[in-house]
């Protein structure tokens, strides 16, 4: 297994780094202090991963503090660039994703003192019974426990919603009227069920991602209590206002 560890103030999902980073070895870890924005990783990791072969990656990001809410991963293929897994990644996360050599792995965390900390254990994949397979069938049977997973969010502002099954909670608590956008729908299983209640004086804007609709082709809803929320396959159904 290959461990490899990203150091940085934030990671800001957009800057796709130019040259390749010293790496340096830290305690059993693959470590580099990244010191210039970066937000989109090649695939290759800068050749610290098995060259050329897919392999399964596993996340997560540790901090002093909360992650913010538009914080995420996102695994991106291409070309043409779509994105094929998005989620938060947390340090509890049991999140396993398939990893291509074409693809492109995409970092959002807000800035945090004194620094980010990504962590990415990496594993080839080899035949039946190898480290990789025992992983993925790890992965499925966790994510099969966490299918009806419950988990409560709290928004103090605008910001990005990321990808959940089970059943998520949020409460937005602002005085603002801020933007809240769903994360796109495809991400969503069709049994994931979205509370969205409103807590401040701020009535919030819930908001489909690009190319998506709400109910009635509608883009996006003003909350004026809750709503609940749900991908019936073709677009996001709600009730309530």
């Amino acid at each position: 297994m290959n461990k490899i560890r990203l150091r940085a103030r934030s990671f800001d999902g957009i800057t796709i780094p130019q040259e390749a980073p010293t790496f340096r070895q830290v305690d059993g870890w693959t470590e580099v202090s990244l010191q210039i924005p970066v937000g989109i990783l090649p695939a290759s990791l800068w050749g610290k991963v098995p060259g050329g072969d897919p392999y399964l990656l596993h996340v997560n990001v540790l901090t002093t503090g909360p992650l913010d809410p538009g914080d995420f991963f996102e695994l991106q293929s291409g070309p043409i660039v779509q994105s094929r897994a998005m989620y938060r990644p947390t340090p509890s996360n049991t999140e396993l994703v398939l990893v291509r050599p074409t693809d492109r792995l995409r970092l959002q965390v807000a800035p945090q003192a004194p620094e980010v900390l990504v962590e990415l254990l990496v594993e080839s994949i080899g035949g039946v019974n190898e480290l990789g397979s025992r992983l993925y069938s790890w992965s499925q049977a966790a994510e099969s426990r966490a299918a009806n997973k419950i988990n409560t969010v709290t928004l103090q502002g605008p910001g990005g919603l990321p990808a959940w099954s089970g059943l998520l909670h949020v409460i937005h608590d602002s005085a603002n009227a801020d933007v809240v956008t769903l994360p796109p729908r495809e991400l969503v299983p069709l049994d994931a069920t979205l509370t969205f209640s409103r807590r401040g004086v701020g009535q919030p804007l819930l908001t489909a991602a690009l190319g998506d609709k709400i109910a009635g082709g509608l883009t996006n809803i003003a909350v004026t209590w809750s709503v609940i929320m749900m991908n019936n396959g073709d677009s996001w159904a709600f009730a309530g206002q």
